[in-house]
């Protein structure tokens, strides 16, 4: 009996000190991954002197992106823990190869590619990790904790990157930036094993197919589809938004850039904010409700600072977007989680973070044109109306599946 407790014991303790150690690694290998891009940024703009080559680094970002699906039928078919540590020390790796021999500028972006291509692949397999190791009615909680830390992380990775560059120069600011992907290896070997959810003996299905099915079940399942664009349609939507945040704060609000830096703050205060709540208050959980009244409070957000006659609404509108943006993050996270098929988790939340990426970049090329051809505050009402439409969409795959609850032969296709 006693035997039996002390096992029981320890199993709760692993489970606690599992995602402890796994959300510490994730937050440290964001933190690396900035702090690198930041530092490179400066070295390059100090090196060559040309802002159009900084901009090459973020579009060797992008591309590795693409093939996320891919990626994700990576995660849905090893060890996880294998897989991520992986990663880390690939990334370790590639990164003290560029400061030690700082390399010229093709050679510098065919590396980062190589890199990017790695977090390619580390971004969904951490979503997994979650979804095979934490159980369904923790994981909002942990994801929040997850998307806390990633906010923190990118905020403090930038700021060590730019830091760092301009003290220690490139070498060792990248040197120190690798550092932070090898602690986060040990950390994910720590955190215990996550094999892939297969019967012994069962082998997997071909990559491509695998990557090709578990996308078009997000086209043909309502749900996914739903929660899907709800992520990409919304980050499609803010980052229309991007370039008239911008110009109102340039043109209609006082305070110039730090009018625009004070808005940024505030969104990404209400983000920590609302992803450290969500699991801990009793009413405002990962559910389909909360993630329908995000999309709803971002909406009106948005629309609301397209109006904001000062910079003091202006700033209340921000926190709103900040809080329904982190609600909206984690619940549909982890309604992604609990939905998708377990053999098939990696693969949809990597088609998903690939979309969201193309998203932004698409988003924020419309949203300077529209600036430029109509000006900042109606832009906000276009993202708004966006924002509309996802929620309605989102509402109605919600009522659907909730009176399709009495009738359990019908299917929600």
């Amino acid at each position: 009996m006693l035997e039996e407790e002390e096992a029981v014991a320890v199993a709760r303790d692993e489970q606690r000190r599992g995602p402890a150690l796994f959300v510490t690694s994730r937050t440290l290998s964001i933190i690396g991954d900035m702090a690198a891009v930041t530092a490179l940024s400066v070295y390059v703009y100090e090196t060559f002197g040309s802002a159009t080559l900084v901009s090459g680094i973020f579009v060797v970002r992008v591309l590795p992106r693409l093939l996320g699906p891919l990626a994700g039928a990576l995660a849905d078919r090893y060890d996880l823990r294998t897989l991520l540590v992986v990663c880390d020390v690939a990334a370790c790796a590639l990164f003290a190869c560029v400061a030690v021999f700082l390399p010229s500028y093709w050679t510098l972006l065919a590396l980062l590619l190589v890199a990017e291509s790695v977090a390619t692949v580390s971004l969904p397999a951490a979503r997994t990790w979650l979804a095979r190791r934490v159980d369904a009615d923790r994981r909002g909680r942990i994801n929040g904790v997850l998307t806390a830390s990633v906010s923190i992380g990118f905020g403090v990775g930038a700021g060590i990157g730019g830091l760092s560059a301009s003290a220690l120069g490139p070498r060792l600011a990248l040197l120190l930036n690798a550092l932070t992907f090898a602690a986060s290896a040990v950390l994910v070997w720590a955190a215990g094993s996550v094999p892939a959810p297969r019967s012994q003996g069962e082998r997997p299905e071909p990559l491509l197919s695998s990557a090709l099915a578990g996308t078009h079940l997000i086209v043909v399942d309502r749900r996914l589809a739903a929660l899907a664009l709800g992520l990409v349609g919304i980050g499609l939507a803010s980052s229309i938004d991007r370039p008239a945040v911008v110009a109102l704060t340039q043109q209609d609000l006082p305070g110039d850039g730090g009018a625009y830096g004070l808005l940024l703050a505030l969104i990404s205060v209400g983000v920590l904010v609302a992803s450290l709540a969500i699991g801990r208050v009793p009413w405002l959980g990962p559910t389909w409700n909360v993630f329908v009244v995000s999309i709803a409070l971002q909406m009106a957000a948005h629309f609301l600072l397209g109006l904001a006659p000062s910079l003091v609404i202006a700033a209340t509108t921000a926190l709103m977007m900040g809080v329904g943006n982190g609600l909206e993050s984690v619940a549909a996270t982890t309604l992604l989680q609990n939905t998708a098929p377990a053999t098939q988790v990696g693969t949809v939340m990597a088609a998903v973070i690939s979309a969201t990426f193309v998203a932004d970049a698409v988003g924020s090329l419309i949203g300077g044109f529209l600036v430029d051809t109509i000006g900042a505050r109606p832009v906000f009402a276009v993202a708004a109306f966006i924002m509309a439409c996802c929620g309605a969409f989102a509402w109605n795959v919600h009522r659907r599946s909730t009176r399709l609850v009495a009738a359990p032969g019908e299917e929600l296709r």
